[in-house]
């Protein structure tokens, strides 16, 4: 390896590592200090000092480096330490999205982080004991040594993918199956990537396939963050105003937009308090995407503002229309009141109207279902 392929490589670390860098000085900005920002800066920490460790391993394979056996050692041991913690703050960063128990443990996280500790004290002991345990006389490494690497980081991947799958498996909702799958992408990435830059020594697969992974990550992050309520997880107002600026009517289409609201919210509120009714609208929430999820024609949903829905649903079937849906996310609320055994009723009105003609504004549709919802308020 001569140095063409240390300018390659070096350029492709560094690369990646200017955009890591980007991705975590954003995230700094704009950090709400929530545990999972908090590992996910660390695992792209844990990568950065990776990449460039890994660097310089290949600058040594070019002969940048004289091999001698103190940088062999060197760039080899950090490389090991920096690819498991790589894994676990992968492992943790999953496991504070999913909101995984053990992490209210303070014994459970030590035990966590006891392989790492382990592997880490062994390969030091081993080494120590015995210099040529992993690298021989000639300054290369053993063939016992890429076990070694990636034996415990393994471990954590695999982990991690597992409990993605698993909780997906359990999801209610395909919003959170999607969320859990795309945490899954995450550590079979990592893995996936390491085969290929295992088997492909002369490219940076690694390197370039995990800063990709992270970006999109990170990019995905931004969006939900931009477009979903932190509370209810549905569509919030930005994203409602953008999806209601892209309908257009035309003749053979049916477009109905519905408006829906908790009944007597704000004495739920002051009966039982705010942690109560934020925990009231989570519920309807749940109840909403269940009923939406039963349509198979095209349908929106968001949380307009305070206790107020909306759903909008295109080209309805004779089992979807309005009138059905209301009585589904009736029955819903039913079904949940009596699942979380509430001290009051949970009950909504709903308003609804169909859009026009080309000449009836989107905006006029949504008062009159808002009007109608009123009016359903009344009876009630």
């Amino acid at each position: 390896m001569g140095f063409d392929y240390f300018v390659f490589y070096t350029e492709a670390s560094a690369i990646c590592v200017i955009i890591l860098l980007m991705i975590l000085i954003t995230d700094r900005i704009y950090n709400t200090k929530q545990e999972k920002q908090i590992w996910f800066g660390r695992a792209i920490m844990a990568f950065i000092f990776y990449f460039i460790s890994d660097a310089c391993w290949a600058a040594m394979l070019s002969g940048l480096f004289p091999r001698i056996r103190f940088f062999v050692v060197l760039f080899n041991y950090t490389n090991y330490i920096f690819l498991s913690l790589m894994a676990y703050g992968t492992f943790m960063f999953i496991a504070a999205s999913e909101k995984m128990p053990f992490r209210k443990s303070l014994i459970k996280r030590h035990l966590s982080f006891l392989p790492i500790l382990i592997s880490i004290l062994f390969i030091t002991i081993a080494y120590m004991a015995a210099p040529l345990f992993w690298i021989n006389e000639n300054n290369e490494l053993n063939d016992l040594y890429m076990p070694l690497l990636i034996g415990v980081p393994s471990c954590y991947l695999i982990a991690g993918f597992i409990l993605s799958v698993k909780y997906a498996g359990k999801a209610e909702t395909r919003e959170k199956k999607r969320r859990y799958l795309i945490l899954g992408i995450v550590p079979l990435s990592v893995g996936a990537f390491g085969m290929i830059q295992v088997i492909a020594l002369n490219t940076p697969t690694f390197c370039f396939g995990c800063t990709i992974m992270w970006l999109w990550l990170y990019i995905d992050n931004m969006q939900t963050m931009i477009s979903v309520d932190d509370l209810t997880r549905l569509n919030n107002r930005g994203q409602i105003n953008r999806y209601l600026d892209q309908i257009h009517y035309s003749e053979d289409s049916e477009i109905y937009i519905m408006m829906t609201d908790i009944n007597r919210f704000k004495e739920i509120n002051d009966t039982y308090g705010h942690s109560e009714g934020d925990r009231a609208l989570v519920i309807a929430s749940e109840a909403l995407r269940r009923s939406c999820e039963r349509i198979k024609a095209p349908v929106f949903l968001g949380r307009y503002g305070g206790d107020e829905f909306m759903i909008v649903i295109h080209n309805p079937g004779e089992d979807e229309m309005p009138e059905k849906i209301i009585d589904i996310i009736r029955g819903n609320l039913t079904e949940k009141q009596q699942e979380y055994q509430l001290p009051y009723d949970l009950k909504i009105s709903v308003g609804y109207d169909r859009v026009t003609d080309g000449y009836d504004p989107v905006n006029d549709c949504m008062k009159r279902a808002d009007k109608k919802l009123y009016l359903d308020k009344e009876k009630q």
